[in-house]
């Protein structure tokens, strides 16, 4: 707990006291050049597999799905055993119930957390993480033509693995692993990929890419910060500022699901063992690792661009995405990103998605049935939603690596197709909340005064 007598630090909007769980520059930035190596080792091997039996079986080439050819030959190579060996362990600190319901929290708090993850995970913890967005801009995902369906691939992967406590299991002699699980690994060989694909280019052309001043590509500093993201974000920065503070247990059992894919994906768990560690490392990252950089401007410009161009029933002003922005982030961020100031409009359609948000968390507090009901509900839809409908991934992606980077390849600035201007259903939904919430205590404003009159 926080004492009187440690330091207070303010970074922007969000202020806190440190404490000696909190990591210092020094500490964090040899994680820069320190990375995933076991599954740097497993891809090549995997790729040196591909490519041989390529070469020599043209009736029956090899699979293109990454986690089925490890599956088929991690028996054959030792460092695919070790890797296979390692992902499958299951670490002795883990609980499939506190997991499960872990992965519950997500959908009991879907909206807010989902806008919690657009807005403030997006727009602030992507955009101005240096190193992040200095690799991201090289593999082309972050141009508006692609952004869409690049968010879409990375909220899949999280609807997988909180899908269901067998998605995020692995495998056995009974039974295969579940999807979650795979997804992990192949996102976990992914990030070795575009790891591999930087350095080379790197060596052939250092200007492309400074190690020295950013770090190996997708190095395990940004893998804790991504995890942090993830699971401690929606704690402390998102969710309390819609209204929501979520219980000390929610809290635990959401940490431990992230805990348990940080180990699958490879990163290391200690940081990740309590609520107090985890959040002093989400903090320190907030402190140390977030700056704000041209890069950043382009990165938060594109997806504004690309978030506004979204066809109805999806379409969301430009207004609402910067009011959301800086309610949730505060205005000195906002305005080094360079976001607009919206109308007070815009600010009251965000407060109605609060208002909307906390009463449905509150109904679901107070009736466990109806909590059970939209969990499985909600779970249900997005699923389909993003995953199998032609409207979304129509049936979802391997996490193959499409954006590749390229010498002279860097997505700058670019425009959508934004709809025209006006509110669309999503915000006249969320207006009518706030009307409502403006006449109840109008309402109950006026019952009190009589009373006293």
């Amino acid at each position: 707990m926080p004492t009187s007598n440690e330091p207070k630090m303010q970074k922007w909007s969000y202020s806190f006291s440190w404490t000696n769980q909190h990591l210092t520059p020094e500490t964090l930035r040899p994680l820069r050049y320190e990375y995933d190596e076991l599954g740097a080792q497993a891809l090549d091997r995997l790729l040196a597999i591909k490519t041989h039996e390529a070469a020599h079986n043209d009736k029956n080439p090899p699979s293109s799905d990454i986690y089925t050819l490890l599956e088929q030959h991690h028996t054959k190579d030792k460092i695919l055993s070790e890797f296979w060996d390692q992902v499958h362990r299951v670490p002795e600190w883990v609980d499939w119930q506190q997991i499960e319901r872990g992965q519950r929290f997500f959908y009991r708090y879907a909206l807010a957390n989902i806008i919690g993850f657009a807005l403030q995970g997006f727009v602030c913890e992507n955009s101005a993480s240096t190193g992040v967005v200095e690799v991201l801009v090289r593999t082309g995902g972050f141009s508006t033509r692609v952004l869409w369906g690049r968010l879409l691939e990375t909220f899949q992967w999280l609807l997988q693995v909180t899908r269901s406590i067998d998605a995020v299991k692995p495998g056995d002699a009974t039974r295969k692993s579940g999807e979650g699980f795979q997804s992990t690994v192949r996102v976990r060989l992914l990030h070795s990929s575009v790891r591999r694909r930087v350095m080379q280019l790197a060596r052939r052309r250092p200007e492309y890419y400074d190690v020295s001043q950013f770090g190996i590509p997708v190095n395990t500093m940004d893998s804790i910060h991504s995890i942090t993201t993830f699971a401690c974000n929606p704690m402390f920065l998102q969710l309390p500022k819609m209204g929501i503070q979520p219980r000390r247990d929610e809290i635990e059992d959401y940490l431990a699901l992230f805990r348990y894919l940080a180990h699958v994906i490879g990163t290391p768990t200690e940081y990740f063992s309590t609520v107090e560690k985890a959040r002093a490392v989400m903090e320190s990252c907030y402190v140390h690792e977030l700056n704000m950089t041209e890069t950043s401007k382009t990165v938060a410009y594109n997806f504004v661009r690309c978030v506004e161009s979204l066809p109805p029933p999806l379409a969301i002003s430009r207004g609402f995405i910067e009011a959301g922005s800086r309610w949730l982030n505060g205005h000195q961020l906002c305005d080094e990103l360079g976001l607009g100031r919206p109308g007070w409009v815009s600010y009251v359609v965000f407060a109605g998605q609060c208002v909307l948000v906390t009463v449905l968390a509150w109904a679901q507090r107070l009736v466990p049935s109806f909590d059970n009901l939209m969990v499985e509900f909600v779970r249900s839809r997005l699923y389909w939603a993003v995953i199998e409908s032609n409207g979304g991934l129509k049936g979802g992606t391997n996490f193959e690596m499409k954006y590749k980077p390229r010498l002279g390849s860097k997505t700058g600035r670019e425009d959508g197709n934004a709809i025209a201007g006006g509110f669309g259903f999503i915000e006249i939904f969320f207006m009518c909340w706030a009307l409502l919430a403006i006449s109840a205590v109008l309402v109950v404003g006026y019952i009190f005064w009589r009373i006293v009159t």
